[in-house]
């Protein structure tokens, strides 16, 4: 999976809120995080990058929101 292109295909996924289930031990910096990865910032010698890791947690955050989202009831027909 792509996240940076994912993330691109579907706006409206909140990149903070996704950050914030990525990485919950760290809610102060997870939208920085997130983004400096996505943005390939310059850290150190090298470049921040989205890691394998950084995939499976948005993956998992992803399907447990996929799992809500199928759980919603089914609205009310029009009469």
């Amino acid at each position: 999976m792509d996240l940076k292109q994912f993330l691109k295909d579907n706006p409206l996924i909140s990149q903070t809120d996704l950050a914030h289930a990525m990485y919950p031990l760290t809610p102060k910096s997870a939208k920085s995080k997130l983004s400096n990865k996505l943005n390939n910032a310059k850290a150190g010698s090298g470049k921040q990058r989205i890691t394998e890791e950084d995939e499976r947690l948005a993956i998992v955050a992803l399907k447990k929101l996929g799992v809500n989202i199928n759980d919603l009831p089914e609205p009310p027909s029009k009469p």
